[in-house]
């Protein structure tokens, strides 16, 4: 697999380019997160994560319920923007602090009319009605979350033997399996003060230090949680892919049942809208590293 989501055989990137699909979420086949950029709400294509995020937000009322739910909120907001170690800000171009949100400031599809507000540089910021979630710090600093993270995916599957890995990535992309598809995709408050007006949880963990060790870039105890169930699948999967016949120097066809991860994407989210109601604000890594406590508890005990 390349860096820039190409697969290394050709038989296989030439399935990964026949099933790319524009202006829908539907039919694309992807196993990597290459592309995200949707400025102006351009590039609507089946591989662009935060097109697709950017849908099921829209689409799934868990999702949009939540993200929709502010109008508590009567007072400027704090954001979670902190200090690198080369002394600048992380986002560069975020603020210290939101405006308070009026009605449909925050909405999917909003804002109504353009919302300013000052950079932590003291620049006049703008964002357009009409593209929030466009950008990553567009109302608020957000993530389009793979729910499924892509890079465990594609390293369990890397990790398998011989020429299982090929099998197995041609298998998933003739059923069309997508990584970056809507139901593998949460759009996720990074700030921990606009998650927990939210009710929802935070994407990273930070530098809040707030009970979980500080990560700016990864949730990796998130990743640990969901890499249990995933490596099973990944191991039924090998067990059809071992018994894959070649055919000449093609790629050998296995029969792979893709609702396995569609169901595992489906119950994530529900998981972390389970958790946005236990403590809203905390971090995917918080949430999980509670629920692997209360597990283990629970298995000492007997």
């Amino acid at each position: 697999m390349g860096d820039d989501g190409h697969l290394a055989d050709v038989e296989l990137e030439d399935l990964h380019k026949q099933h790319r699909q524009k202006s829908t979420t539907e039919g694309g086949a992807c196993l990597t997160g290459h592309e995200a950029t949707f400025r102006k709400k351009k590039n609507k294509v089946t591989c662009n994560y935060r097109y697709q995020a950017y849908e099921q937000a829209g689409s799934e009322s868990k999702i949009k319920g939540r993200l929709h739910d502010y109008a508590s909120r009567t007072t400027p907001v704090e954001t979670s923007i902190y200090r690198t170690n080369a002394d600048g800000w992380a986002p560069a171009y975020y603020a210290l602090e939101l405006p308070t949100p009026a009605p449909g400031d925050w909405d999917v599809g909003g804002p109504l009319k353009p919302v300013m507000r000052k950079s932590i540089h003291g620049k006049t910021i703008t964002i357009p009605a009409g593209m929030n979630f466009s950008q990553d710090t567009w109302p608020y600093w957000n993530n389009a979350h793979h729910l499924i993270p892509k890079g465990l995916f594609n390293t369990l599957i890397s990790e398998q033997p011989d020429n299982v890995p090929n099998v197995m990535r041609k298998s998933l992309m003739m059923v069309k399996y997508n990584i970056n598809h809507k139901i593998n995709m949460f759009m996720l408050p990074q700030d921990k003060e606009v998650a927990r007006i939210l009710g929802l949880a935070r994407h990273i963990q930070l530098k809040e230090g707030d009970g979980a060790p500080e990560i700016c870039t990864d949730h990796p105890i998130y990743n640990r949680l969901v890499e249990d169930t995933l490596t099973g699948i990944v191991k039924d999967y090998k067990a059809i892919c071992d018994g894959a016949k070649p055919e000449g120097h093609k790629i050998p066809d296995a029969d792979l049942d893709k609702t396995k991860l569609e169901d595992l994407s489906e119950h994530l989210m529900n998981q972390i809208i389970e958790w946005g109601q236990i403590e809203p604000g905390a971090s995917l890594d918080k949430h999980a590293n509670r629920l692997q406590s209360q597990v283990k508890t629970a298995s000492d005990a007997f």
